[in-house]
């Protein structure tokens, strides 16, 4: 199962890189990922894990995204 998630993580932060790459080339920087963070949470007898993505504007101005991934390596989005 960790190999899983960890397969997961791996391919959505390669997907991640490539559309931050395309978005680059075409809008000329900026507005892409910049960083992203991921923590273990226990949720009864399984491991979730919530990603914050931190993104900045062309002005500099940061904002966050979160979404999580559950134990089967599936990512949502929360509820709040």
């Amino acid at each position: 199962m960790k190999l899983h998630l960890a397969s997961m993580a791996a391919l959505m932060l390669a997907v991640g890189a490539l559309s931050t790459s395309s978005q680059a080339t075409a809008s000329g920087g900026g507005g892409g990922p910049e960083n992203t963070n991921c923590v273990r949470v226990k949720m009864g007898p399984y491991y979730h894990q919530r990603c914050e993505v931190t993104y900045f504007e062309e002005d500099g101005t940061p904002y966050i995204r979160v979404y999580w991934i559950d134990q089967n390596g599936q990512w949502y989005l929360p509820a709040d």
